[in-house]
């Protein structure tokens, strides 16, 4: 019995006003200091593992040495008056022993903390952010000591900074952990207080988390609740032991990348790659088609997604090959085979970071987690087909936070008879966020999202929970976009980029400033249609349209100079493929023209008019 007698002596000593105050509220507390003053006593009965309090006016509480488990006789749901004054009476009986803590008993002026109306009023204390150099006090500075914070404070909280991460984070799942990381590539404004607690104020999620000075997760204070309570007490301390210069990327990965596959079936793999080698295109049976199917099908089992894309995609290529077919591209061959049989031989010798094997390995899924908000900058649509039988559009964003492109698809399988899809239909369609809103209006607006999932490649979801907000749109002239702001010279002279092993290929993607377009024809033998600009420099650079039955419309009136002949001065979203430059659209002012999905339906004039 008297084991757990002094565990809660600890633990009662350990509750601080603060402590108290964030766990409850500060009416709360006040009342059960009133409630002390006016001669309530409490009576304890020690048990195993908690102890049971009869208060003198009639209440009875039992208490363990934490105030996540607690019971009392009385209707609340949530912490009580009569839990508090059972822990405020063990503090009063025993601080003549001194067992008060040396902080409780120099606590200043409990209203100059804490206001009435805001149990945690940020701005009485010492403010802190991400971009501030000098945020906390510096242990090894013998300086002056920002007012509210003291040494000894300081090293009560060292915890945070110097403790092993590993045992930190052991309670949580590797999904909870790679969300948490997901979310740190976001910039986010913290503050810091610091008095018997450490608090850390996530300021975009209006979320506060307190820190004590024990080395547990589970011990902070939060009053977002269940999981996403858990999560964003790891958020605070991985933010602020990044604020202070720590690099936790080893302890986290080897939790969030469980590189779990197949071995055998990557030597296999790369045994069948070295025969093809050896053997070369010339002399390679087409039998060899179906060892490469079958390699596919086990590498689905054996939990190496990548490794089965790329099996495909060899096999598609080897097909046009065995056909003939005038498709069929050698150094496209030679680079898939060369990108597969090193990211083999990688896995094989398993010498790499799990962060590193798990990139190799892929997802058969795509995993998206939810972003505090994103300020986004409408791009242009493009609308698209594949061989394999899907029609989509999608929608591309310039995003002010981390100034990178993110992109929304809407995409349809129509590989059936009786499944269609009308880009005219889709693209006039209302978007999932807002009711009134259609995805032809989004992509030529600046939105603000709040709560919205996006996954790795920054593709964000429909899912529900996701706010949208409509901003005033900054015009495109005053914009600049970072390295997608480019000249003709560097689209020109950049080199075609290399694969590189550890990355999933992305698109090339550009903003270029133009000053008019000079020519314009159609080439019949490649069916393309070929728009030539011009910068203010004087340089030229060719952009490429393919022809399709679907844009007859667009490749005519941009062939006859519809519209296109008065544009000056403009930008030109494009992509960069390895042989040609496709422009996607083409912005002004506050206006942007979506090129396959708004010319045939007129629209080149209002951005000759922007």
């Amino acid at each position: 019995m008297s084991g757990f007698r002094e565990k809660f002596r600890n633990f009662s000593k350990f509750c601080t006003e603060d402590y108290l105050i964030r766990y409850a509220n500060k009416g709360l507390y006040k009342r059960a200091l009133k409630e002390l003053d006016n001669g309530v006593s409490v009576k304890y009965t020690w048990n195993e593992s908690s102890v049971s309090c009869q208060l003198s006016e009639g209440t009875r509480c039992t208490l363990e040495n934490t105030l996540d488990r607690w019971e009392c006789a009385c209707p609340s749901e949530h912490i009580c008056k009569h839990v508090l004054i059972a822990i405020l009476y063990d503090q009063r009986e025993h601080s003549s022993e001194g067992s008060m803590s040396a902080d409780e008993k120099h606590m200043p002026d409990k209203d100059s903390v804490i206001s009435d109306n805001d149990p945690l009023d940020v701005s009485k204390d010492v403010p802190v952010t991400d971009s501030v150099s000098n945020v906390v006090s510096n242990m090894d500075d013998p300086g002056e000591v920002p007012q509210g914070v003291s040494r000894e404070n300081d090293s009560r909280f060292r915890w945070m900074t110097e403790s092993d991460l590993t045992p930190l984070i052991k309670p949580y799942s590797s999904s909870m952990i790679e969300e948490v990381v997901f979310r740190l590539r976001y910039p986010e404004e913290i503050k810091i207080i610091e008095d018997s607690l450490l608090t850390v104020h996530l300021t975009s999620q209006h979320i506060e988390v307190s820190f004590t000075e024990e080395p547990n997760l589970a011990k902070a204070l939060c009053k977002v609740q269940q999981t996403a309570g858990r999560m964003a007490k790891l958020e605070a301390l991985l933010r602020y032991r990044v604020l202070k210069g720590l690099d936790d990327t080893d302890a986290l990965s080897g939790r969030v990348y469980e590189a779990k596959f197949s071995l055998q079936t990557v030597q296999e793999c790369r045994a069948m790659l070295a025969g093809l080698l050896k053997t070369g295109l010339a002399r390679l049976p087409e039998s060899y088609m179906a060892q490469l199917e079958t390699l596919a099908i086990a590498a689905h089992s054996g939990n190496l997604p990548d490794i089965e894309r790329s099996l495909r995609g060899l096999q598609g290529e080897l097909q046009l090959f065995f056909n003939r077919h005038v498709r069929f591209s050698m150094q496209s061959m030679l680079d898939r085979v060369s990108k597969l049989y090193l990211a083999l031989k990688v896995l094989e010798e398993e010498k790499v970071s799990a962060i590193q094997q798990s990139q190799l390995i892929g997802q058969f899924r795509s995993k998206y987690f939810t972003v505090p908000s994103l300020h986004l900058y409408g791009l242009g649509a493009d609308a698209w087909e594949t061989r394999s039988g899907f029609r989509g559009i999608t929608y591309y964003f310039y995003c002010f936070d981390d100034k990178e492109i993110y992109t929304y698809s809407d995409v349809r399988a129509v590989y059936y008879d009786d499944q269609q899809f009308s880009y005219t239909e889709h693209y006039g369609a209302f978007t999932p966020w807002l009711p009134h809103l259609t995805f032809r209006q989004l992509v030529g607006e600046e939105v603000q999202f709040h709560s919205v999932k996006v996954n790795e490649e920054r593709r964000i979801s429909s899912g529900e929970g996701a706010k949208l907000v409509i901003l005033p749109r900054t015009d495109v002239e005053s914009l600049n976009m970072d390295k997608y702001m480019q000249d003709i010279t560097s689209v020109i002279r950049e080199e075609s980029r290399s694969f590189d092993l550890f990355a999933a290929p992305k698109e090339r993607l550009a903003v270029i400033k133009v000053a008019r377009i000079v020519e314009h024809h159609f080439v019949k033998q490649t069916q393309d249609l070929m728009l030539t600009i011009e910068s203010a420099e004087g340089e030229s650079l060719i952009l490429t349209l393919p022809y399709s039955s679907d844009w007859q419309m667009m490749i005519q009136r941009l062939e006859s100079g519809y519209g296109s002949k008065s544009l000056e001065h403009f930008y030109a979203f494009v992509r960069v493929e390895p042989k040609r430059i496709s422009p996607i659209s083409f912005l002004k002012g506050q206006t942007v023209l979506s090129l396959k999905l708004d010319i045939g339906n007129g629209r080149m004039g209002r951005l000759g008019r922007a």
